[in-house]
C-alpha cells in the first residue's frame, strides 16, 4: 500500500491567514507517499509568499491568472496530477494525521468498482451551538458506503476535503462542473455515485474550520444550484419517490429570502448552467 502515491490538490484563493495550517496538516500525515498541487485562484494577498516558506519537494505551487472559481482551480489541480489517486483539501480545513493512511488502506480493501473513499468530517457551529459532525451519526452506518446513488439524492454527505478518489474515477465523471458556484462537489459525487460505488472510513479525519472569508454559497447560487440538481436528475428523483421531498426543501428555504415564486418556476423546467 505505501507504494501508491497520492496526487493531494488544495486550491486557495486570499488565504494567506489559514493556507499554512492546511499545508501543515498534509506534511503531517503518516502516510507520506503525495505530491501537493496548490492551485492558487489569482490571490491578490501574500498566500504564494505563504506556501513558499515550507522547503518541501512534493509541493507544487500553480498560479492562476484571474479568480475562476473554486471548481476550475480542482480540475485544474486534477490534470496536474501525476499519481493514480487524488485527494482534496480546502485551504482553510486541516486533515488528522492519519487521514490518508486509513483511506489508502480501505481502498486498497475494497474491489476496483469502488471509486471514492470518504471519512467523517467535524467542526464548530460557531456562536455556541456546538459542533457538527457529517454524515451524521443519525444515519444507518448501512446506507453509507456502497451503491450510494439513491440515498445522496436526498442528501448531501460528501464533503471535498473527506475525499480520496481514484483519479481514473475523476476523469471518466467530468471532474467538477465549473460553472456551479454552489455545491458543485455535490454534484460531482453523484456523477460518481451513479456509476461507481463508495467507500468509507467511519471516522472524523477532516476538521473544517469556519473563518470570516470561507467560501460560502450565496443564498441565490445555492438555490439555483439545487434546481439544477432537480432538473438533471427529475426522473430518478421520481422514481425513487422523494422528488417532492426535494423540491420542498429548495422552496422552503425560497421562502425564508422571498424568492418562492421565481425558485417555483425555476423548478418546473430543465436547464444548463
Amino acid at each position: 500500500m505505501m507504494e501508491e502515491k497520492i496526487s493531494i490538490v488544495l486550491p486557495t484563493y486570499n488565504r494567506e491567514s489559514v493556507i499554512g495550517r492546511a499545508v501543515r496538516s498534509i506534511l503531517c500525515q503518516t502516510y507520506e507517499g503525495y505530491e501537493i498541487i496548490i492551485v492558487d485562484d489569482g490571490s491578490t494577498d501574500q498566500t504564494r509568499m505563504v506556501v513558499e516558506q515550507f522547503a518541501d519537494e512534493r509541493i507544487r505551487y500553480i498560479r492562476l491568472e484571474g479568480n475562476h472559481g473554486a471548481g476550475y482551480a480542482r480540475n485544474v489541480g486534477i490534470r496536474e496530477s501525476r499519481y493514480d489517486y487524488v485527494a482534496f483539501l480546502d485551504s482553510d480545513d486541516e486533515w488528522k494525521r492519519c487521514k490518508l493512511e486509513l483511506q489508502m488502506q480501505r481502498m486498497q480493501e475494497l474491489p476496483p468498482e469502488v471509486g471514492l473513499v470518504y471519512c467523517r468530517m467535524a467542526g464548530e457551529r460557531g456562536e455556541g451551538r456546538g459542533r457538527f459532525c457529517v454524515p451524521s451519526y443519525e444515519y444507518d452506518r448501512g446506507l453509507l458506503e456502497g451503491d450510494m446513488f439513491r440515498f445522496l439524492l436526498r442528501q448531501n454527505v460528501i464533503g471535498t476535503p473527506t475525499i480520496l478518489a481514484r483519479r481514473e474515477c475523476l476523469m471518466q465523471s467530468g471532474g467538477f462542473k465549473e460553472t456551479l458556484r454552489c455545491i458543485e462537489d455535490y454534484e460531482l459525487v453523484l456523477r460518481i455515485a451513479r456509476a461507481w460505488k463508495i467507500g468509507l472510513v467511519d471516522e472524523v479525519l477532516v476538521e473544517v474550520h469556519k473563518t470570516a472569508d470561507s467560501l460560502t454559497c450565496r443564498v441565490g447560487d445555492q438555490l439555483v444550484s439545487g434546481c439544477y440538481i432537480v432538473s438533471k436528475y427529475r426522473r430518478e428523483m421520481a422514481a425513487f419517490g422523494i422528488l417532492d421531498v426535494v423540491k420542498a426543501d429548495i422552496l422552503d428555504l425560497a421562502c425564508r429570502h422571498g424568492v418562492q415564486e421565481a425558485i417555483e418556476e425555476l423548478l418546473t423546467r430543465d436547464f444548463e448552467l
